[in-house]
């Protein structure tokens, strides 16, 4: 048993170190003269007539001259009033077009084959990608734009999944499992920047992301990447393997955007499973620092189980959550919602549970669900 606990100790100290030093690299930094390029923002539509609403209207709040950048909304089947919705906005303002997503391009399906074919329709220098249950602050597109120094060839940045300008929300969600899933995604993607700005980027999410129409052509785009249920981060992959291109992720307030959580832990696992299956065929770095947070925990759990009054387990235990807090410190800082941390246990007790559950889950042929369609 102390041999167990010894080494539980010693996974905690390395967690700790892997951490500070990966936090140790700097953040990118957005050119203090914006350059203007022309942008294509394009959103994947269906059945969102409750979320559609308010994605447009902060997309047409942009500080970004709207003679630079199009809103391109792709309909895909919706069977609901979300086209009727996308319809008021693309009569009133002239840089916002619907374009019906009514067939399958060879070997794309869901979210990849509607995004390839909007991209198919677009010559802009700059592609920026959200989802229809997103909202963006008005200065998401030109802050997105401000990182493109000329070596960058895609950017990631935070997706909140607790509002930070409630006027542009309807609806919010805020009860415990938000502020959980919402802590949740803040520690992923501090942790996802982090190894991006080591050199390492091991993901992104695709409702927050941006990269160069050259970049995309480069790499010959969603058909030669080939199909994945997580089309943001097949497309990260072939950047990274394929082309010179520096793939960065910002952790900026100015550039983040609301995203509705899950309502449900039936979703959440849904949604958490669909990044699983994608996720894969991750680097083999990416593939140590899961495998190795999931060891790290378990072993935890497993020295408390025997003996919580131990001093090996006490000092494990607490250089865990301290780490853990101080990931998610400075970015909940930066948003103001430091008072999300009053969760922080919460977060770590549901953190702990999902860590072991997907470690199973991901080695069981499950369907994929994206929009009521089966993906694989």
């Amino acid at each position: 048993m102390d041999a167990v606990l010894f080494i539980t100790l010693i996974f905690a100290i390395l967690y700790l170190t892997i951490a500070l030093i990966l936090l140790a690299f700097p953040q990118p930094k957005a050119q203090k003269i914006k350059p203007r390029m022309r942008v294509a923002v394009l959103i994947a539509m269906r059945n969102e007539q409750e979320y559609i609403g308010d994605c447009l209207t902060s997309l047409s709040r942009q500080d970004y001259d709207p003679e630079f950048f199009d809103v391109f909304i792709l309909d895909d089947r919706s069977a609901d009033r979300s086209p009727e919705i996308a319809r008021e906005f693309t009569g009133r303002f002239s840089n916002f077009h619907l374009i019906s997503v009514k067939n399958e391009l060879p070997g794309l399906k869901g979210k990849m084959n509607v995004l390839a074919q909007g991209l198919k329709q677009i010559d802009h220098e700059l592609v920026l990608i959200t989802d229809a249950d997103c909202v963006a602050p008005k200065t998401w597109i030109s802050r997105m734009v401000s990182y493109f120094s000329p070596e960058v060839g895609m950017a990631g940045a935070l997706t909140v999944l607790y509002p930070f300008d409630e006027s542009a929300v309807s609806n919010p969600q805020k009860n415990l499992f938000a502020k959980v899933q919402a802590l949740d995604w803040i520690f992923l993607q501090t942790l996802a920047s982090a190894n991006s700005n080591a050199g390492k980027p091991i993901t992104i999410l695709g409702n927050n992301f941006a990269f160069r129409k050259e970049t995309y052509e480069q790499v010959g785009g969603f058909e030669a990447v080939g199909f994945s249920v997580t089309e943001d981060f097949a497309l990260m992959e072939a950047v990274r393997k394929k082309t010179s291109w520096k793939i960065i992720h910002t952790l900026d307030p100015e550039n983040s955007i609301y995203s509705h959580p899950s309502p449900d832990l039936r979703s959440f696992f849904r949604q958490r499973y669909r990044w699983i299956k994608g996720g894969k065929s991750v680097r083999p770095w990416g593939l140590f620092i899961l495998s190795f947070s999931v060891i790290t925990h378990l072993l935890i759990l497993v020295s408390s189980l025997l003996s919580i009054a131990n001093l090996f387990t006490v000092l494990s235990l607490f250089i865990l959550l301290t780490t853990d807090f101080a990931i998610l410190t400075a970015p909940l800082k930066k948003l103001r919602l430091v008072a999300l941390l009053k969760h922080f246990i919460w977060f770590e007790l549901f953190y702990f549970a999902y860590l072991l559950v997907f470690g199973v889950f991901f080695f069981l042929p499950l369907k994929v669900r994206w929009k009521g369609r089966n993906l694989s």
